[in-house]
Formats: structure tokens, C-alpha cells, sequence
């Protein structure tokens, strides 16, 4: 029986950011590679949604980076009897006033005509950092059953009790390292 592996990348990348992965994975686990695009959390959770109902995934692995641990995060809250794993990384799953403030006045910054560039919408991207003010999925994701692997950069404090957490370097550790994730989804 394949195992069914769906790699949700983060904003701004496409997902063949999860190449080194694909090419680790033993022959009886299927990559699943959905392009999210761009668009709020919910929009890209909605096109995830689609996307598994599209090939008719019904019991599926999520792996998620950065954004990408998101939409996996909530659509693994929307359909916990769809998510038979769950692996985070880099997940921003807390979010404080702080942050969201910095990185508000770090986006009115940027000229739209670069954002346009990358095939980002300057509001649309607001609107999407706004909606993550006062963000807590911590407590929602404990609760669900769901086996979940937060891998985690040395900075990021263990805060779930129910998830196994592994310390890794910041950023996208994955593409140098694709065999640490294949090890824990094979765990």
C-alpha cells in the first residue's frame, strides 16, 4: 500500500524547493507537489483542499515549511480524519503583536511593482500578515491525535507537549539535509 506524502512549500517558492525529499523517498511512499500560488493562508488552504480532493487523496502525510506549515496546520484542523501525520517546519504558529507589527511596516516598504514581480498582490499580502495578529494554533494542534513531528530552529522554544520536536538549523534546512525528513516520516 503507497503512503501518500503531500509537500506544501512556503510562499513565495514553488515546490520543487522539495526536490532533495522526492528523490530520498523509498519507492512505496507517492510525493504529492500542489502549487499554493499565492493568496491568504485560507485561500492557499482552500487550493490545498481542492488539490487533494482533485486526485482524490483521502489519507494523506503533510509536510510543511514556513507558510507552508500553515496551510498544512490548518487544513490538519479543518480535516483531522484526512491528516494521518503531520510534519512542520519553521512553523509560525504563534505570532505576537510585535512581529506582525515589524513585518507590517517592513511590507508597506516594498514597492508593489516588486511584489508584482514575484506574483505577489500588496494587499492581498497584507491582508494576509493582518489576519495572523494574535495567530495561536499551539493549542489547537495538541488536541487533535494527529502523530506530529515540529522541526524546530535552536532560537524556537519547545512549546507543544504532544509533539515531537527536532532542533534544526533556521531556514531551509530540508534542501541540504532531505534525509532527516524522510527519516522521521518513516519513524
Amino acid at each position: 500500500m503507497n503512503t501518500n506524502l503531500v509537500l506544501v512549500h512556503p510562499a513565495g517558492l514553488m515546490p520543487d524547493t522539495f526536490t532533495g525529499i522526492v528523490q530520498e523517498l523509498p519507492a512505496d511512499v507517492k510525493p504529492w507537489l500542489p502549487n499554493l500560488a499565492v493568496g491568504s493562508i485560507n485561500d492557499q488552504c482552500r487550493t490545498l483542499e481542492d488539490y487533494l480532493d482533485r486526485h482524490e487523496l483521502r489519507s494523506v502525510i503533510l509536510f510543511g515549511h514556513g507558510t507552508g506549515a500553515l496551510v498544512a496546520a490548518q487544513l490538519a484542523l479543518a480535516q483531522p480524519n484526512r491528516v494521518s501525520r503531520l510534519l512542520l517546519s519553521d512553523a509560525p504558529l504563534r505570532t505576537d503583536e510585535k512581529t506582525i507589527n515589524a513585518q507590517m511596516k517592513a511590507l508597506r516598504l516594498i514597492p508593489r511593482f516588486l511584489l508584482r514581480r514575484r506574483g505577489i498582490d500588496k494587499d492581498e499580502a497584507m491582508e494576509s500578515l493582518e489576519s495572523l495578529r494574535d495567530f495561536d494554533l499551539i493549542g489547537q494542534l495538541g488536541i487533535l491525535g494527529i502523530p506530529l513531528t515540529i522541526f524546530s530552529s535552536a532560537n524556537t522554544p519547545d512549546t507543544f507537549q504532544s509533539a515531537k520536536v527536532i532542533r534544526v538549523p533556521e531556514g531551509r534546512w530540508y534542501e541540504s539535509n532531505p534525509a532527516l525528513v524522510v527519516r522521521e516520516l518513516l519513524a
